[in-house]
């Protein structure tokens, strides 16, 4: 078995290359858009935690703002969605401990690829703890319960009947 040159050298011509590129053009574009454009839901909660048998009490006040946006105040039990977009991250916090002394706080962060929620425990943030710690999966607050709020719509079956009601004496 041969190979005709000729037929190879039409093969690997100027369109071949165009078009190649372009393909390469479009999936580096597609990746970038995924990686730049994906949003993410932050929520900042400033509520007491205990992480590993150590309690981080919520902070009696705070203005948060993230990426340089405006800030928000926090006060004890208080929880607030930052929708963001990238993976990087940073936050300033400027906050009061009892005895009204300010402290501020600038941090860096990046949220998991596969994550859409997180949240972002500000007490465990300003204690100093790691990435890891400070950063949770957000968990509804039904699922945390273990109420099942999915299988009591599957498990019903709507009937015509049901859908307009008896019909029978509107005539």
């Amino acid at each position: 078995m041969t190979i005709d040159k000729n037929k190879v050298k039409s093969f690997f011509n100027l369109s071949f290359y165009v078009r190649l590129a372009v393909i390469l053009l479009i999936i580096i574009l597609a990746v970038f858009l995924y990686h730049y454009g994906k949003q993410h839901n932050i929520y900042v909660d400033n509520r007491t935690i205990e992480i590993d048998g150590v309690e981080y009490k919520a902070i009696e006040w705070a203005e948060v703002s993230v990426d340089g946006r405006d800030a928000k105040e926090y006060y004890p039990r208080t929880r607030q969605e930052e929708v963001v977009q990238r993976q990087k991250h940073s936050i300033h916090i400027l906050y009061e401990d009892e005895d009204f002394n300010q402290f501020e706080v600038d941090a860096e962060f990046t949220i998991p690829l596969n994550e859409k929620e997180i949240v972002l425990s500000l007490p465990a943030l300003v204690a100093g703890l790691g990435e890891d710690k400070y950063l949770v999966e957000f968990v509804p607050m039904a699922q945390q319960l273990g109420i099942d709020t999915g299988a009591a719509a599957e498990d019903t079956e709507i009937t015509e009947a049901d859908m307009f009601g008896d019909m029978t004496m509107d005539f």
